[in-house]
């Protein structure tokens, strides 16, 4: 019946692409594209759309902000290039005042950042490096956030009625009441949890067996879906470096609208963007979206040509200035193979 149903919507989705008063966009060929929630908004259509549009051709600017901080460095940016990353990303949080940049105290401010980027004309993208539900929150990042789970826990946390799973979804429906007054604004967020996840350090990640980490992606969506109705969500997979053996952990392509990968330079090298690792990604995402979703140093032009299937490429915090000069940040937001948030299209949704 499912299948039924997405063929049905596909032959019968209509939905009218605004024509954008900044740059062109080539749209053709994506009128049939289809989130994975079947009830998404009309917000999440357009932006969908617009992200198909942009694959192949240019790479989006986007900039990782911490909970404590807000908009520090999308202003740092500003005032170095006279442009604003195209893509505002945030963070729910886990600690208290001990690791004060991820405070949970700040969360009241965050929806309201959100509206006034979102006024401003960015694209949000959301992060969360939840608290081990055993460990609850607020909880430090060593021994809350990197912990882990035996066996016998990771069956619990999977099997409703349980105290383990009693404890994850009073998490989830906290980040749920944030996520729904940003829909009840009509804002869509790039929505990307249990990141990093075929690493071993979050006590989410590393777990192949079936009852495993893409089981918990797989709960979180229909968790979010069937009880919160969230239909505002554009739902990223976003692994470590994209060794061999990530299909151990995706959770399947009705789960997933948009592949990405978080990559930092390894030890000891100067090769940070591995195109094994680019052609790797490019096979499992099939004809869907990818993007660079966490790093620190600014792929070049010649890069950005080379692996052209990258959407987005979003700094993480002050990594940008640690790891790339005044004038290298200067060129990426000024350059023709970027979009910042100046050049987006003006949202009609």
């Amino acid at each position: 019946m499912k299948t039924l149903f997405l063929l049905i919507l596909a032959c019968s989705l209509s939905y009218c692409i605004p024509s954008y008063s900044r740059e062109s966009i080539d749209i053709s060929g994506t009128d049939t594209i289809i989130p994975v929630n079947k009830n998404a908004t009309p917000e999440v259509l357009e932006l969908l759309h617009y992200l198909y549009s942009i694959s192949g051709k240019k790479m989006l600017t986007a900039q990782h902000e911490n909970l404590g901080k807000m908009s520090r460095m999308t202003d740092s940016i500003f005032k170095y290039t006279g442009k604003k990353p195209a893509i505002w990303g945030g963070e729910f949080g886990f600690s208290d005042s001990t690791h004060d940049i991820d405070n949970i105290a700040y969360r009241v401010k965050l929806v309201p950042e959100i509206i006034k980027q979102r006024k401003d004309g960015a694209i949000i993208i959301l992060t969360y490096h939840q608290a081990n539900p055993i460990v609850g929150e607020p909880c430090p990042f060593e021994g809350g956030v990197i912990s882990k789970l035996n066996e016998q826990q990771w069956k619990d946390l999977l099997t409703p009625g349980t105290e383990i799973f009693k404890k994850w979804a009073a998490q989830m429906d906290i980040l749920a009441s944030y996520l729904k007054q940003l829909q009840k604004e009509n804002i869509p967020v790039l929505f990307r949890p249990y990141h990093e996840m075929n690493g071993s350090w979050f006590w989410w990640g590393g777990n192949k067996s079936q009852n495993g980490t893409a089981a918990l992606y797989r709960q979180l969506f229909h968790y979010f879906n069937e009880v919160h109705k969230l239909n505002n969500l554009i739902w990223l997979w976003t692994p470590d470096k994209p060794w061999h053996g990530l299909k151990e952990f995706f959770p399947g392509n009705e789960y997933v609208d948009i592949l990405g990968s978080d990559i930092y330079p390894e030890k000891d090298t100067s090769v940070v963007y591995r195109k094994e690792w680019y052609d790797e990604m490019v096979r499992l995402a099939g004809h869907k979206p990818l993007a660079l979703t966490e790093g620190s140093i600014l792929p070049d032009e010649q890069l950005i040509l080379q692996q052209n299937k990258w959407i987005w490429m979003m700094a993480w915090t002050d990594m940008l200035l640690d790891f790339n000069s005044k004038d290298r940040i200067i060129q990426f937001y000024n350059s023709d193979k970027t979009i910042s948030r100046d050049e987006l299209p003006k949202w009609k949704h």
